[in-house]
């Protein structure tokens, strides 16, 4: 959708608020999102990531019209591996993390233990996000099979915040 994540679930939450006379709580709720991403996109700018998912021992990669696409579209990240078009991305390998060499290495994964198990090898830390402590681990439920709602996007921007902001 070319509004985008955020716009999509400020539209949604009017919506269903108008249905209940609620408009000006779903407003209150929402209205705290931009200045959020204000502060990320400041954060993301002039970075590199590459977004992935962690699937029992590999590391398939994400792109901008994908899950995650709020890192790279809306937040500013210039994600390194954006020619993948698929949902469940695209099967990679550590070595790609190695020549790319991005800012940060965002991933979803089912287990948070699993998906650090898998990323801690040789490869990985050879890259300046693992060296920069610059890996972030996102929230499985509302990135890959939750995102959209009012909650949702507050755990997104929370993890977001914490990889980005607790430096």
């Amino acid at each position: 959708n070319s509004k985008g994540l955020i716009q999509n679930v400020k539209d949604n939450a009017q919506m269903i608020a108008s249905i209940f006379g609620k408009e000006a709580l779903a407003l209150e709720q929402t209205e705290a999102f931009d200045a959020r991403i204000d502060v990320l996109k400041k954060a993301a700018a002039g970075k590199s990531a590459i977004i992935g998912m962690v699937t029992s021992s590999n590391f398939n990669t994400l792109g901008n019209g994908s899950r995650c696409s709020l890192i790279g579209n809306e937040i500013g990240f210039t994600n390194l591996a954006d020619d993948v078009d698929t949902t469940h991305g695209n099967e990679s390998s550590f070595e790609l993390l190695v020549d790319k060499n991005p800012d940060y290495i965002f991933v979803n994964a089912e287990g948070a233990k699993l998906a650090q198990e898998v990323m801690n090898n040789e490869l990985v830390q050879q890259t300046a996000a693992y060296q920069n402590d610059h890996i972030v681990y996102l929230t499985p439920t509302v990135w890959y099979l939750a995102e959209g709602g009012i909650s949702a996007l507050d755990t997104m921007l929370k993890d977001l915040e914490a990889g980005l902001l607790a430096q």
